[in-house]
């Protein structure tokens, strides 16, 4: 097994004293990475939550959604504040990218990066042609998958645009200082419909799919809360990387030991906490979702 190849590597034997055993794990997220998305997920549910009931005021459930948050004002300053935190991590994130180009700690594109590249495009066919059963299931990822890469430049314009129309109209009077009237009809248009985009498309048909209900990973995928997998198992699920470590003689850059039996039955808890409000979320958004096409179509 490649785990224990590599733990016969690493092991040391002080003497008179019993071999340990090390469980190896492959590093792929770091800590600023894994704030990151604590920090985008929790607003951005806070955000649908607040927002779907403000644009949809004159509903009955969105009546009582805004009386039990505690009123329309009480759902605006909890809007403004998750919007704030949106926008303090997109902040974090452009700096980090900036500190990225300038300390050139790697390439901007290629292999590994988050750049698409034309083996995106062969490996979606292939998957597709695989779920219509004219094919195999594409193995040679790389540290990043195509629907991976689809996901973060999607999700990343969608933010930049929620961000900027939100706070024109947060401060419509200071826009209309620079811009005609009719930019503001835009952003509202543009807010709301970026906002149902994110949370039908992205959130209820897509991210949730990748991140919980794959076979492979259900309940959820734990990678970008404790930013490690088994170093076996990463080494079969994106072989194209690990093999270029293996070349390049990095590989032990990302591997670290895995956490203790008592650390791993309090994350078994943290796991299935995050799992739970996570399908329960997803179910609200579903049904949402589902009301909203029934009301689009005039039934």
């Amino acid at each position: 097994m490649l785990e224990e190849r590599l733990t016969r590597e690493r092991v040391t034997h002080a003497p008179a004293v019993a071999p340990r055993t090390v469980h190896l794990e492959y590093k792929r997220f770091g800590l600023f990475h894994r704030w990151m998305h604590w920090l985008v997920m929790a607003s951005f549910v806070v955000l649908v939550f607040t927002g779907m009931p403000l644009e949809y005021k004159n509903t009955a459930w969105a009546k009582l959604e805004m009386h039990v948050i505690g009123g329309v004002q009480t759902a605006g300053i909890a809007h403004r504040l998750a919007a704030l935190v949106m926008v303090f991590s997109v902040v974090c994130e452009l700096v980090y990218f900036g500190l990225y180009i300038l300390r050139g700690k790697g390439p901007l594109w290629g292999p590994g990066t988050i750049v698409p590249a034309r083996e995106d495009w062969r490996d979606m066919k292939g998957m597709f042609r695989w779920f219509l059963g004219k094919g195999t299931r594409p193995q040679a990822f790389d540290r990043f998958t195509y629907w991976e890469k689809f996901e973060f430049w999607a999700a990343s314009g969608g933010v930049m645009t929620m961000v900027a129309t939100g706070f024109m109209l947060w401060f419509p009077e200071q826009t209309a200082r620079f811009l005609p009237g009719i930019f503001l009809n835009l952003a509202m248009t543009n807010h709301a419909g970026g906002a149902l985009l994110a949370m039908g498309f992205v959130f209820v048909f897509w991210h949730v799919f990748h991140a919980h209900f794959r076979p492979e990973v259900f309940p959820m995928d734990k990678v970008m809360f404790n930013g490690t997998v088994p170093v076996d198992e990463y080494a079969v699920e994106r072989p194209l990387e690990f093999e270029r470590r293996v070349r390049s003689g990095t590989l032990d850059e990302v591997l670290v030991e895995a956490a203790g039996a008592k650390r791993k039955a309090l994350e078994n808890v943290a796991w299935w906490t995050i799992t739970i409000a996570a399908f329960v979320a997803w179910a609200v958004f579903a049904l949402f979702t589902v009301w909203l096409m029934y009301v689009w179509m005039g039934f």
